[in-house]
């Protein structure tokens, strides 16, 4: 541990504003690092170097400042961490005011310095968290599986357990623009809501994108996983949009029976993420069992899309609000009551328009077998959007 120059300042400014006294931090060699006077910094102080040296606080009077290069009168005493010295602060001042003041200061600045290391060391670990997901989601089919497993025995992870994978996604977040890392901090605390809190791993992936990797192992079946990850998922969503203010959207995928198909299930879950964006409608949280067809469509040519969209939809294109009444109605399950009190309108209102789509469209949308090619038109629709 080293008292670096960004540290000493902070606790020559902290100093200064509590005692109103003048204070000097110096590094093991004695080298003035800070101080409440900027042109001392960069000299050496010769009564830190003798506190060094004997590990023993140092009071210097106005008789004795010329026995030490650079120093003035006040009290000089060391600072232990892990029982080594590791600097010394020096406080300006007759000996009667700064005593009283300097066990304190110095009791405060070692705590400090601790606070300082433990913060580091959380920062280091969530590094290689940070690192390793990242390590898994972009080729951990090719680093050998023996090397893999070990880095994740180093930060008290698993990596044999089965697991998923999930895709936060940001959008219209300004907390991401003001401060990128302290986002992530202050949404670190979502791994809590998992099952196994510590086996989830969390991962900032660029400026707006968050990974997570669940622990499955808890489930008995696919369906329980699914159901209980999508209501994770829900909670996610309220607690980063109350702290963020930001838009978001999140991706599920498979269950993975190890490690090495995790690669493979973010890159359908960044091509999913994207395509279900333009189903509005389909909710913020989607898994990938519910989102196949989606994405299946998203591979059809944009010539074979625009000529099923004209086929099926025909002038129905043209008419926005009639375009959302028919997706209403299907969301609805074809049930004209339901879908009048969704939309807060009169059932002969419904009725009206329901005729109107059927002339513009091809088939009859009431019926299952053509309701059903004017439904893919729309999602179609949606996709070229």
């Amino acid at each position: 541990m080293q008292v670096t120059k960004q540290l000493a300042d902070i606790i020559v400014r902290k100093t200064k504003e509590l005692t109103q006294m003048n204070m000097n931090v110096m590094d093991r060699e004695g080298v003035i690092i800070s101080s409440s006077d900027p042109k001392r910094v960069g000299t050496l102080h010769g009564g830190a170097v003798e506190v060094v040296r004997t590990g023993e606080e140092m009071i210097i009077s106005p008789e004795t400042t010329n026995k030490w290069a650079g120093t003035k009168p006040g009290i000089n005493m060391p600072l232990y961490f892990h029982d080594e010295i590791i600097g010394v602060i020096g406080i300006t001042g007759r000996e009667t005011e700064v005593i009283p003041f300097g066990r304190a200061v110095k009791m405060m600045t070692e705590m400090q310095l601790q606070q300082s290391y433990l913060s580091e060391q959380i920062e280091m670990t969530e590094r290689a968290r940070s690192y390793l997901v990242q390590d898994i989601i972009s080729g951990a089919e090719r680093e050998p599986m023996d090397i893999l497993l070990a880095r994740g025995q180093l930060l008290g992870i698993d990596l044999t357990l089965p697991r998923s994978i999930m895709i936060i996604q940001l959008s219209a977040c300004p907390a991401l623009a003001d401060d990128f890392d302290q986002a992530y901090y202050r949404v670190l605390d979502i791994t809590r809501m998992f099952r196994s809190p510590k086996q989830t791993l969390l991962a900032q992936i660029g400026r707006d994108r968050w990974v997570v990797l669940t622990d499955l192992s808890f489930y008995k079946t696919d369906k329980q996983a699914k159901e209980d990850l999508i209501a994770i998922s829900h909670s996610i969503i309220k607690t980063i949009t109350e702290r963020l203010q930001a838009d978001v959207r999140i991706a599920i995928g498979k269950g993975c029976r190890n490690v090495q198909e995790l690669g493979q299930s973010f890159r359908e879950l960044l091509r999913m993420i994207e395509t279900i964006s333009k189903y509005p409608d389909k909710g913020p949280v989607m898994h990938m069992d519910d989102a196949m067809l989606e994405l299946i469509l998203a591979d059809i040519p944009d010539s074979s899309k625009l000529k099923i969209i004209r086929e099926e939809l025909g002038g129905l294109i043209e008419h926005k609000d009639l375009l959302e009444t028919l997706q209403s109605f299907y969301t609805c399950e074809m049930n004209f009551s339901m879908t009048a009190r969704q939309m807060g309108i009169h059932r002969n209102t419904l009725m009206y328009r329901m005729e109107r789509i059927e002339n513009l469209v091809k088939g009859n949308p009431r019926h299952f077998q053509e309701a059903l090619r004017i439904q893919l038109a729309m999602m179609l629709y949606k996709l070229m959007m």
